[in-house]
């Protein structure tokens, strides 16, 4: 559960502050050390406060970019003047105002994609996920549910298919790395108790399936992680798993727990799941 609150992560795309002079500066730098440390102490030179930032650099790259929602309210600067100064030291090469301003709001103006790991991907509420999935399940009952499923293992599958080839994984890590991804981009916070060819018992810690519907469902929700969870066991071991949420955020516990065990193991007389690990 390492990182669950104590690092809490704030992805920059916008600001509310009324009555506060919001921006928002593209950098493109020199990618050198110390070109992040120049461009702060000029900043501080002029009282300018940073609030958050991207910091894309490449190993290996000559430039990187920096992006940052800066506070001018106390500042003995204007904007103008702050670029003119940024634009004169060594390490930057470029330097812009970006900001989308509608309002009081300030919107990251830097671009509409996101990458991660060199792939394309997108930010949704949980709340709005969570409305969409609702819908499908009452509109559809046992086949919203299903689809969920099929949808989850066939994604699944996907990355762990991707996984494989790209990086040469396979078996537990590339589930662990699977989860560790996915716990990296928002979905959960995990802890593998339990990992073997026969029996694989996982924890997630607010996962975000079940978030919208925390405390007021009774029965497990998590259709699409779960068959996530299949997909990505079947390509890691060659084999298929039942994969059965015992606990669920949704229904009133505290995580949602998985069990999966290999259909050939669990037809084999006097098979007990969860009795060895790995």
């Amino acid at each position: 559960m390492n990182g669950l609150a104590e690092y809490p992560r704030i992805i920059p795309c916008a600001i509310y502050a009324p009555s506060r002079d919001i921006s928002q500066i593209a950098i493109i730098t020199n990618n050198v050390p110390g070109a992040l440390a120049e461009i702060a102490f000029k900043m501080a030179e002029y009282g300018v406060n940073v609030l958050s930032g991207l910091i894309m650099a490449e190993p290996g790259t000559e430039v990187g970019t920096v992006s940052m929602f800066i506070d001018l309210t106390d500042a003995s600067i204007t904007l103008e003047r702050l670029l003119d100064e940024l634009r004169k030291l060594d390490v930057v090469l470029k330097a812009d105002v970006v900001v989308r301003k509608i309002g009081q709001m300030a919107v990251d103006g830097t671009t509409h994609t996101t990458t991660f790991l060199g792939r394309r991907v997108v930010i949704l509420d949980v709340d709005d996920v969570g409305s969409m999935f609702k819908w499908l399940v009452e509109t559809f009952s046992s086949g919203g549910r299903a689809i969920l499923f099929d949808m989850g293992e066939r994604a699944g599958a996907s990355a762990a298919e991707r996984l494989e080839k790209l990086y040469g994984l396979s078996s537990r890590e590339l589930f662990e790395t699977f989860l560790a991804l996915h716990a990296a981009a928002g979905w959960f916070n995990y802890e593998l108790i339990e990992y073997n060819e026969d029996t694989v018992r996982l924890r997630l810690y607010e996962n975000f399936e079940c978030m919208p519907m925390a405390g007021k469902l009774d029965r497990p929700t998590s259709h699409l992680v779960r068959g996530a969870i299949a997909g990505v066991l079947h390509r890691a071991q060659g084999r298929e798993f039942d994969v059965v949420e015992v606990k669920c955020l949704a229904k009133g516990d505290a995580w949602c727990e998985f069990l999966a065990t290999r259909k050939e193991a669990a037809s084999q007389p006097g098979f007990k799941p969860g009795t060895s690990s790995a």
